[in-house]
């Protein structure tokens, strides 16, 4: 089941190649040092070149994979090629333990051959370090033979999979035979795959709760209507839709799984009506804990500012208290937004907390700091990769080692620098979001104070019927 896809890139042709050569993702323990040496001269990758001593899976089509840089750049030299694409890279990802490392790259230069092996310079790496073994394609998006583009287009694409599909068969592959139309967004697959709350996952959530506590359709839309959901049950459609508010346009409930057709959700309302719900009269009394507490909570400091905020909006979001049951369905509709961005919000709180960061103004300090050391360290590194080239032995060694040191300093620098520009960005919305929600509640619970006061009037004992009587 080889899934294929290819896109554009623009900027430096060293980049994509250096990535797909990557020595890390493609390294074959079985070859020996001897086998190493045809490909000790390979493009150096990011800022690190010392990692050319093993055999990688890769493969240079009308190109040695030594020099490919240079012999594409040569090719766009020749045909005076001034466009802002400078190549496209397309990757063929394989069935997870359906191929070994030497049947997919085998499989990967074969496609490569087929589809640009007549007129374009192709690196050809199979990644090794992923469960599901995969080859990258690095394309020059000019041909060597005449000076023409190559096109990503949708034909050219269908090609690809095309071709790949029929490579796949004559392996003896599985090869998706029905695909199921638009692929799902990046990060709407890594969220779910990740176990975080989506607006797929919280309607069906939703849907599941209304369909609970109904008996009817009309019961079902009154459900969601609850939690902030319009049903559209209009005849004239053929699927039942759902938009929530926030939403910018209805989804069709079917796709959010096999239980939610309009047959399916007709059939489990149904099925609430035959089942006979028993219910006591009166619910058991949780037993009240007292607790005693010493001394006056008047004095205590209360947590306010970034800090504050940001807590307050953990809590509204249910991320905090740890390990709270939160029931996303019921969440306002502006806090449903942002369940795909928990981590995010949760990283930025914990540098908020773990700094007491308070004000934007210490916030910015805290990043001018954070700047400060980057350049430091950018500089230290500069003079230690010189010190590098000249020293041998126990120095060498020792030099490598401090940069190494450097290098994931300066990651966690980087990650913190944009956890605070998150926070610039974010905090502005924090507050404003937060001042509708409590607007939005203070009016739910006048309607409720409301309700509740026409249904005890309504229910006096001496209050006058229709007929007069009493």
């Amino acid at each position: 089941m080889a899934v294929c896809e290819i896109w554009d890139v623009r900027g430096r042709l060293d980049h994509p190649i250096d990535y797909a050569e990557n020595p890390e993702k493609t390294a074959n323990p079985k070859y020996s040092r001897a086998d190493l040496q045809a490909m000790g001269d390979v493009m150096k990758y990011a800022t690190n070149g010392d990692k050319t001593e093993q055999q990688f899976f890769v493969t240079g089509v009308n190109c040695d994979p030594t020099t490919a840089r240079d012999e594409m750049m040569i090719a766009k030299a020749q045909w005076n090629d001034q466009s802002e694409i400078v190549c496209y890279h397309g990757f063929q990802s394989f069935k997870a333990g359906e191929v070994t490392p030497e049947q997919a790259h085998e499989v990967g230069v074969k496609l490569a051959e087929k589809m640009w092996g007549d007129r374009f310079q192709v690196i050809v790496a199979t990644h090794l370090n992923t469960e599901c073994l995969h080859n990258h394609f690095v394309v020059n998006s000019v041909s060597y033979v005449d000076g023409k583009h190559y096109h990503d287009n949708k034909k050219n694409l269908r090609l690809l999979r095309k071709r790949s599909d029929e490579l796949c068969r004559e392996y003896s592959l599985s090869v998706i035979e029905h695909p199921s139309g638009r692929k799902k967004p990046y990060a709407l697959y890594q969220a779910e795959k990740n176990g975080l709350p989506t607006r797929d996952t919280v309607a069906r959530q939703a849907v599941d709760e209304a369909i609970s506590k109904s008996f009817t359709l009309k019961d079902f839309d009154r459900q969601l209507a609850e939690m902030g959901y319009r049903i559209n049950f209009d005849p004239n459609r053929k699927y039942w839709t759902i938009i929530g508010k926030g939403w910018e346009r209805p989804k069709r409930l079917y796709k959010l799984g096999e239980d939610y057709t309009n047959e399916r959700i007709t059939e489990r309302i149904r099925e609430n009506s035959y089942a006979v719900k028993f219910q006591s009269f009166s619910k058991e009394q949780p037993q009240v804990r007292v607790y005693r507490v010493r001394g006056s909570l008047k004095d205590a400091k209360k947590i306010g500012g970034l800090r504050g905020l940001y807590l307050h909006y953990c809590y509204k979001l249910g991320i905090l208290p740890k390990k709270k049951q939160q029931n996303y369905a019921r969440l306002h509709y502006l806090l449903k937004d942002d369940l795909m961005k928990m981590d995010a919000i949760t990283d930025e709180t914990r540098l908020l907390c773990r700094n007491h960061i308070d004000t934007a103004e210490q916030l910015l300090s805290y990043k001018g700091s954070l700047e400060s050391e980057m350049q430091e360290l950018t500089e230290q590194r500069k003079g230690l990769y010189s010190q590098s080239r000249k020293s041998v032995g126990e120095e060498k060694e020792a030099v490598k080692a401090r940069l190494s040191e450097i290098t994931e300093r300066m990651k966690t620098l980087r990650k913190e620098v944009r956890l605070c520009e998150g926070i610039e960005a974010r905090s502005d919305a924090l507050k404003e979001k937060l001042t509708v929600i409590r607007a939005d509640e203070k009016e739910q619970q006048r309607k409720e104070l409301m309700k509740h006061e026409h249904r005890r009037r309504s229910g006096r004992a001496n209050r006058k019927d229709e007929l007069g009587g009493i």
